[in-house]
């Protein structure tokens, strides 16, 4: 066939004595005869550039297209060897030309050298898939408008705590081999994303060839905010040799990330309206609007990550693998956070009072501070350790391929919240302009001038409260999955296969407080507080008056074991306070804390089609998967019974329980046009569950964190439906060159049942009066449509250097609503979905000529609603578009070793939100500008 058709075919040469090919007659392009030529052989298309194709062994991971990209090993010694931005282009380009899933892939060109420093952050230059920043790292993600999105490692479900995903910022970039986001499934990949899914694909002994490879990284980087160093690396260390019983690879991969940041933000709390309008001056104004409160925050603190994942894998003979693989990530977050907080009760008296123009917003006013707040110290313990192993069989029968896997999955959540709230001991004047005229607007402030921040005896003790939640979750998973190619025909492979897991999760919560302000116990009465600490500056490069340094209790000692202690033993000699503060830490509530259980049955069938039609080739899948899931929830309710002087309120143990059955059906086609264009289009059917914690019946009370509006309430919802999505995608590509790409996607997601957090008014057992409990709600019916643009490519054609140099870019459009639901204390309505901006943009110019890299990467997202409250939509909060620029370079000093510098936040550019309804109008009411750091970053790699 190759001489036939004038096209090189490159192929695996071990394996398949005694093999032939499918008869084959009739006229069509080369890569749809050689498809139907290679149908029962055990191969597949592993890239196809027109006038070279390359065959490899089909693919070991079930339900995993992307997962085989490195089946066939590194290249021998004499190959040719393309590197670099290239190579990440061409491996990308082909797992999706290739794919029966549409998805979107960022591989890494070589050991530790994925674009960008984590999954998350590679993921936010795909199209169609936006990032939430926080804390310095992206975190929250959506893929096409979505956020519910299954999370998979090595093609094996993945979460943390009582969630149903993993943190993916959690998987450093120098682990990867690819991160792939599925946005059309197959019956073949996992239930549980409406959103699509993302693999995360780690290193395998069986990728590199025969002999010992030692890989890994050394990285210094440097926050220009945080004013600290901190230090980063990873060591791969593999092997790969023939023995008596077969081949066999083992591969150690062992990173450390750590990263120290501060972050700085001024904010306007949630609108109200005021009380007392003769006490606004000048006379005149009527009822007016102005923040709750006024904040000034220091998010201040470190991650540190070591991840460690083993691997053996052994072929006994070419036809049967066996593969065992462990991965361990703790993931400890700690927080030091810092905040001057300011409570404007609604009845305050304005004075001075100036609006902004044409609303009654209150843009400046001069008020004296009735409520004692101050500063408030934290320390905040985020703790997650969490433990994957797998064993995995494959056996490739020629004809038939069967494969298994077993995977359990452990994993442990702690949080710890401790703070200490001090408040003025005398009235304050403040002379306040919420809604300034600076370049990037909000709160400025300043306070009467004789009021010493940095001076201990302006404050008094005023809060201590201690909170601990621990979340443990166990999960387990077994797969079967068969494929069966046949003689030919219009059917050419079928694959089918089952899924069982069993999970549960226990979540267990307590808290403790104590009120201070009326012991007036100066801050140097409290065990430690006579090293009272005076706070990090924050704020590079604001242009607006606000307290940015003042003194406060220290937050370290609140993470210390001496620390912690001996303030829990003095606030326990305080009056009424002995039986609280008796036990070393909080006592879990019966009504904070629940647990659940989970067991799923999955089932699917899907056939792989492919036929000629007026001389255009069309391939693709079509079959279903059948899902029974049955759910218990175990929780603790308070319950108030009679009336009057008999009200009796009692906890009652609460049990739900759910049984549903999801058949979720796909049909994908192919239509291959030319070599180098095809169309392809899917129709699918998708749920996700929602998480434990949302379905948590039991209602938790938290100590304000002002300290003055008593509590915050909030509760999960056991009535809670997963969410089902009916999903159609288009696509046309085209491929040119050795890397370069270009599409044009459309996409329509018909969503029924979405989860939103929204406040509701409740009596709560044991109270008279209506509360605002914070839970959440199935919504109505929504939709979700848009459109992606993405190209990519080298200057082929180009000569001299600037064939080294490289450009991408995507756009995508997203338009999404929904039924917001009716509660008691609205009425049901419509709305954008949260989280989402209506358009996204990505580009790169990178250069590489084998020896020296680099690359620019600016992105840009819109305007989004990040949450509402329902009961009063001019409090829903709205965010700003935010913008970034990111830049590396690479030299390599020999084959061995290659310097990197890199770049992040290079604008440095504030995130800002707003208050305001559901339009996205900017009404006028500033919320928050959040300053974060740019980062600098030096590192070497080594391979050997």
């Amino acid at each position: 066939m190759s001489r036939q058709a004038g096209v090189q075919i490159v192929a695996p040469g071990e394996g398949l004595d005694q093999r032939r090919s499918t008869p084959l007659s009739g006229t069509m392009d080369a890569s749809a005869a050689l498809r139907r030529l290679i149908t029962g052989s055990g191969l597949e298309i592993a890239s196809d550039e027109g006038s070279r194709i390359v065959l490899r062994r089909r693919g070991a991971d079930a339900g995993n297209d992307a997962a085989t990209l490195a089946d066939t090993g590194e290249p021998a010694d004499a190959d040719i060897v393309v590197t670099g931005y290239r190579a990440s282009l061409q491996t990308a380009r082909e797992i999706k030309r290739q794919s029966s899933a549409i998805l979107d892939t960022v591989a890494a060109e070589d050991i530790g050298q994925l674009p960008d420093n984590s999954a998350t952050e590679a993921l936010a230059r795909l199209p169609g898939v936006q990032v939430f920043r926080n804390r310095g790292e992206g975190q929250a993600i959506t893929v096409r408008g979505l956020s519910q999105v299954l999370t998979t490692l090595n093609g094996q479900e993945s979460y943390v705590g009582a969630s149903r995903r993993s943190l993916l910022n959690t998987y450093p970039a120098d682990l990867l081999r690819a991160v792939t986001v599925y946005k059309a499934l197959t019956p073949d990949l996992i239930e549980g994303g409406i959103g699509g899914a993302i693999d995360i694909q780690l290193r395998q002994p069986f990728d590199f060839k025969p002999g010992w490879t030692v890989a890994g990284t050394a990285r210094g980087s440097y926050d220009d905010q945080a004013q600290r160093f901190f230090y980063n690396g990873d060591l791969l260390v593999s092997n790969r040799w023939h023995t008596g019983i077969g081949e066999i690879g083992v591969l150690l991969n062992a990173s450390y990330v750590r990263r120290d940041y501060l972050e700085s933000y001024r904010e306007n709390f949630g609108p109200q309206t005021s009380t007392a309008t003769q006490s606004i001056t000048p006379a005149g104004f009527g009822a007016v609007r102005f923040p709750t409160r006024s904040l000034v925050k220091h998010p201040n603190g470190n991650f540190k990550r070591p991840v460690l994942t083993g691997e053996l894998q052994w072929k006994p003979v070419d036809d049967l693998r066996l593969d065992l693989r462990v991965t361990h990530i703790h993931d400890k977050n700690t927080y030091f956070d810092n905040d001057l907080e300011l409570v404007i009760p609604a009845g305050t008296a304005l004075r001075d009072v100036t609006l902004v123009p044409g609303t009654d917003i209150v843009k400046s006013a001069r008020y004296t501070l009735a409520t004692p707040t101050g500063p408030r110290s934290s320390y905040n313990l985020n703790d997650i350790r969490t433990t994957q192993g797998e064993f995995g069989v494959r056996y490739d029968a020629g004809r038939a391929t069967l494969s298994t896997n077993l995977t359990y999955t452990r994993s442990n959540q702690e949080q710890i919240v401790r703070a200490v709230q001090l408040a003025f001991r005398s009235p304050q004047t403040i002379d306040a302009v919420f809604h300034g005229d600076s370049r990037w607007g909000s709160l400025s402030y300043q306070l009467d001038g004789a009021t010493d921040l940095e001076d201990p005896a302006t404050f008094k003790a005023n809060l201590y409260s201690d909170a601990l939640v621990r979340q443990k979750s166990r999960g387990l998973q077994w797969r079967g999955d068969l494929v069966l190619d046949t003689d030919g025909g219009l059917v050419s492979a079928f694959k089918s296969g089952f899924r069982y897991t069993d999970r549960s999760t226990d979540y267990q919560s307590g808290s403790r407080s104590v009120s201070l302000s009326a012991l007036n116990l100066p801050l140097s009465a409290l065990p430690g507080g006579a090293s009272a600490e005076t706070i990090d500056r924050g704020f590079r490069g604001d242009d607006v008056t606000v307290p940015s340094r003042w003194v406060q209790y220290p937050a370290a000692l609140l993470g210390t074991d001496a620390g912690y202690a001996a303030l829990n033993a003095y606030v326990a000699t305080l009056p009424g306070q002995a039986t609280t503060f008796a036990s070393e830490r909080p006592a879990f509530s019966p009504t904070a804390s629940f647990g659940g259980t989970e067991r799923s049955y999955a089932v699917y069938g899907q056939a792989q089609y492919g036929f000629t039609l007026a001389g255009v080739a069309f391939d693709g899948v079509a079959g279903a998967r059948a899902v029974n899931t049955v759910l218990s929830i175990r929780g603790t309710q308070l319950r108030t019974t009679g009336t009057g002087a008999g009200r009796v309120t009692t906890a009652v143990a609460f049990d739900q329980r759910q049984n549903y059955l999801d058949v979720d059906p796909s049909v994908s086609l192919v239509a291959h046009l030319s070599p180098e264009i095809q169309l392809r289009g899917a129709w699918t059917k998708t749920f996700s569950r929602p998480d434990f914690t949302q379905l948590n019946p039991s209602v938790s009370v938290v100590e304000s964190a002002g300290g003055a509006s008593a509590t915050a309430v909030a509760s999960g919802n056991p009535a809670l439906r997963p969410i089902r999505s009916e999903n159609l995608d288009v696509s046309l590509e085209g491929y040119f060159g050795r890397a370069g790409a270009a599409s044009v996607a459309l996409f329509h997601r018909d969503v029924d049942g979405f989860i939103i957090n929204t406040i509701d008014r409740v009596t709560l057992p044991g109270s008279t009066t209506p509360t605002n409990v914070t839970r959440p709600f199935n919504g109505g019916a929504g939709t979700i449509k848009g459109f992606e643009l993405s190209v990519s490519s080298f200057l082929d054609i180009a000569p001299g250097l600037l064939r080294n140099l490289g450009a991408s870019a995507n756009f995508t459009y997203i338009d999404t609503e929904q039924v917001l639901p009716q509660t008691g204390a609205n009425v049901a309505s419509r709305g954008l979905i949260p989280g989402i901006s209506r358009r996204s943009f990505n580009s790169s110019l990178f250069y590489d000529d084998g020896r020296f890299r680099a690359r620019v990467a600016y992105s840009v997202r819109s305007r989004f609603i990040l949450s509402y409250v329902l009961a009063d939509p001019t409090a829903n909060l709205n965010w700003f578009p935010i913008s970034r620029l990111d830049a590396s370079t690479a030299y390599k000093l020999t084959d061995a070793i290659t310097l990197t510098l890199d770049a992040q936040n290079l604008l440095g550019r504030p995130q800002r939100a707003f208050w305001g309804a559901g339009s996205l109008a900017f009404t006028g009411y500033t919320d928050r500008v959040y300053y974060e750091g740019r980062v600098y970053s030096l590192a070497a790699r080594f391979r050997f």
